[in-house]
């Protein structure tokens, strides 16, 4: 075995891929915290992707595993879990009998709401501390991360049309 006097990432920046996880995981804190602040406490921000693609009129639930990059199995959690305390209620697919549409109940556009209150007052936030400008060409970056440009990833990327960005 060889010892190593010394550890060449102690003296690096900290790695983009840690700033960005740490970023992430502090506005789904941001999120948990306000969603409960709203009266929502059995709702995280894990929850947020079937708010987040569910269409108005309901959407199968394989289509919004796919639109989250995950698998039926962990989308099927997130739902069961969300139709137990009342945020969606499974119904019949109208042009396939054997399909079940996911649909947001009004507790759960309720959710959408203290969702969005929550993630506008958060953007205002980052507005004010860091300037409009800045968070614009900040998310500018970050899609074109996402995109892969020149990534290895590029090719296995979920998209991101699962973020619903326009």
């Amino acid at each position: 075995m060889v010892k190593r006097l010394t550890n060449p990432l102690v003296d690096r920046p900290a790695p983009l891929g840690n700033l960005l996880a740490a970023a992430a995981r502090t506005l789904a804190a941001e999120l948990d915290a306000g969603i409960a602040a709203a009266g929502f406490a059995d709702v995280r921000a894990a929850h947020a992707p079937v708010f987040q693609l569910i269409e108005p009129a309901g959407t199968r639930l394989t289509v919004l595993a796919e639109r989250a990059g995950m698998t039926k199995q962990a989308m099927g959690e997130l739902v069961r879990h969300l139709d137990r305390q009342g945020y969606v209620e499974l119904t019949g697919d109208p042009g396939d009998r054997r399909a079940k549409l996911v649909r947001l109940t009004r507790r759960g556009w309720a959710v959408v709401d203290a969702g969005v209150a929550v993630i506008e007052r958060f953007d205002q936030h980052l507005d004010q501390i860091v300037g409009a400008p800045e968070v614009a060409r900040l998310r500018r970056t970050l899609l074109g991360i996402i995109d892969g440009a020149g990534s290895s990833y590029a090719a296995e990327r979920q998209g991101t049309a699962a973020l619903r960005i326009e």
